[in-house]
């Protein structure tokens, strides 16, 4: 059976997001809509000085008030990580009695007609964009990996994938069933400082599992999303400053139906966190990382649809 290189697979993935990437203004075209904003605010600020409004005041005002709502969040995020290490034995041991119970099942003869296939440790875990992560840790029914992220890029994806393959050990076709897990355990955050204009920031979480065939162009399908939590923060001349948060702690089961995997052939399997965010002169992030914070696969069983002779 042929085995699959990191490199290799590696080289997949970043084909895999450069063909996912989406419309991202270049540099040269954000410094000119900065230039065009800010003389924009410009005139809007000018107007209201010769109106007679006490900028200074006006200005302490609204700081003020970003003061306040980042402390309102702060205290939110840290009413979550207290909560955390009691939250470790509801969905995340689930999770992973969810896992070791349908293991147990695959490994049982008379339970599914066909053989299954348990993939209880990822062969990568990994980062698209490429993200220094905190921690990993990488064993059987038992693989996790704790990051944190935050930018003021005006939009994109970060992923924080667990890579697996399996290679068809068949002389024919195999159609398949993946069924598999992720847990989540993390806080997002917005921020959108007050300004004469209008400032935005938004970022959402999602639960993946994306499939391809090993030395495919194509882009990964994904087979299963599920949604883990999203928050967003807006403000203008009139509305002060924004900062929200929402903290996530979430279990979630992924699963795909009737994959066909050529004889001999491998499917390359990611079952990733996905962090999609929008900035307009806001910025966000993204905390999987602090005290008990983290995000865990343990495991992806594959059962097959067909009988099949081996190899």
């Amino acid at each position: 059976m042929k085995m699959i290189s990191k490199a290799e697979v590696k080289k997949a993935i970043r084909a895999m997001e450069a063909q996912r990437a989406g419309f991202r203004p270049d540099a040269a075209q954000r410094a000119k809509m900065q230039k065009s904003r800010r003389a924009s605010e410009k005139m809007v600020s000018d107007f209201l000085r010769e109106s007679g409004l006490d900028m200074k005041k006006f200005e302490a005002l609204q700081r003020q008030r970003g003061v306040e709502r980042e402390r309102m969040v702060a205290k939110d995020k840290a009413e979550a990580l207290r909560r955390a290490p009691k939250l470790r034995d509801t969905p995340h041991s689930g999770i992973f009695e969810q896992s070791k119970a349908l293991a147990e099942l695959a490994s049982r003869n008379d339970f599914f007609p066909y053989p299954t296939f348990t993939l209880d440790t990822p062969y990568l875990i990994w980062t698209t964009p490429l993200l220094d992560l905190y921690k990993v840790q990488v064993r059987p029914f038992d693989s996790w990996a704790r990051f944190k992220f935050s930018t003021s890029r005006y939009r994109g994806t970060q992923r924080v994938g667990f890579y697996f393959y399996w290679t068809n050990p068949f002389q024919d076709y195999a159609l398949i069933n993946v069924a598999t897990f992720m847990s989540a355990n993390g806080y997002l955050k917005s921020n959108a400082p007050w300004t004469f204009g209008v400032n935005t920031s938004s970022v959402k979480a999602t639960a993946q599992l994306n499939m391809w065939l090993s030395g495919s162009s194509a882009l990964a399908s994904t087979y299963a999303s599920e949604f883990l939590g999203t928050t967003r923060a807006i403000s203008f001349i009139m509305t002060f400053g924004d900062t929200n948060g929402t903290s996530i702690s979430s279990g979630a089961s992924l699963n795909a139906t009737m994959f066909a995997v050529p004889p001999s052939k491998a499917v390359m399997l990611e079952v990733a966190l996905a962090l999609e965010y929008e900035n307009d002169e806001g910025d966000m992030e993204a905390d999987f990382k602090t005290d008990s914070f983290k995000i865990a696969c343990p495991v992806v069983v594959i059962s097959l649809l067909n009988s099949l002779a081996p190899v």
